[in-house]
């Protein structure tokens, strides 16, 4: 395979695109520079759409100077700006080093998965869906969740993602577990559910701030991994703040926002029981009175 590179203003890509599809270019790709802004709700981003970014063309065969020379035309460039190198198809696999949480556990890839203690290892193979443990709110729920017994424990996963923390919750003994995810998640997450020998996990597809009222029964645990003001909606949306009987973990939030939150949970009669900070990620751990 080759990679062809160049390096253009971004809203010349955007005309070209569509060329290049034209001419059998269709691996053709380029990210929008970003700025990170904060906001009442945590993050936001914003597109800098005045700006040259790279523009990455994939082809299986060598570029000949007749195909070059159409290319470049095409482009509109000279040859110095077109940059042409043969890349390892294999180097596309991403990989993910193992990750050590706090409480001696370890989250590991299929191919490793001997290295470590079947008792204390969680394996994952993550299909691109968030919570492949490196951000610090999968860590810090992952920390909670390890630290406790969940044995005959119902439990509920909203913002499931890859999974990762059902599986944590069925390998801590959990009795039933229901994840919900606004994305088809369920082929991921039943693949980590067999990745490491514990029992399929339900798995439903909802939006359940548009889509009031699909919660319907109580569980003894709810994590709640999305924003401060996304796990607000959910919470409202899908009258959980009354069940009294659960406990909940809370993270997504921000150390400037995650306050709004602890205000929902005391009013309508929980307590903080534990919370944990990791650089500006809140993690919360709520029970009722």
């Amino acid at each position: 395979m080759y990679e062809i590179t160049v390096r253009l203003p971004i809203k010349k890509i955007e005309r070209i695109i569509p060329h290049l599809y034209q001419k059998g270019y269709y691996q053709a790709f380029y990210e929008v520079p970003l700025d990170v802004v904060t906001d009442a709700n945590g993050y936001a981003f914003v597109e800098k759409r005045n700006e040259t970014t790279e523009l990455n063309i994939y082809i299986n065969d060598y570029i000949e100077a007749k195909e070059r020379g159409q290319l470049l035309e095409l482009l509109a460039i000279d040859e110095s700006s077109l940059l042409v190198k043969e890349v390892n198809e294999l180097n596309y696999q991403q990989t993910f080093d193992d990750i050590f949480l706090e409480n001696g556990w370890v989250i590991t890839t299929p191919d490793r998965r001997y290295h470590y203690d079947k008792e204390r290892r969680i394996v994952l193979d993550s299909q691109g869906n968030f919570g492949t443990g490196y951000h610090e709110t999968t860590r810090d729920c992952l920390h909670f969740i390890l630290n406790h017994d969940f044995t005959g424990f119902c439990v509920a996963d909203i913002g499931a993602g890859s999974g990762v923390l059902s599986v944590a919750a069925a390998l801590r003994g959990a009795d039933s577990i229901d994840t919900f995810d606004i994305q088809p998640v369920e082929r991921e997450i039943l693949y980590q559910c067999q990745l490491n020998d514990v029992k399929p996990v339900n798995v439903f597809q909802s939006d359940l701030i548009q889509n009031e009222n699909q919660i319907n029964k109580e569980y003894d645990w709810i994590f709640l991994n999305i924003g401060t003001q996304e796990n607000i909606d959910i919470l409202k949306a899908q009258g959980l703040l009354d069940c009294h009987g659960t406990t909940f973990i809370l993270s997504g939030m921000l150390e400037w926002n995650a306050q709004r939150v602890v205000n929902v949970f005391k009013k309508a009669g929980f307590l903080l029981e534990e919370r944990k900070q990791s650089n500006e990620w809140v993690t919360c751990l709520f029970k009722a009175k």
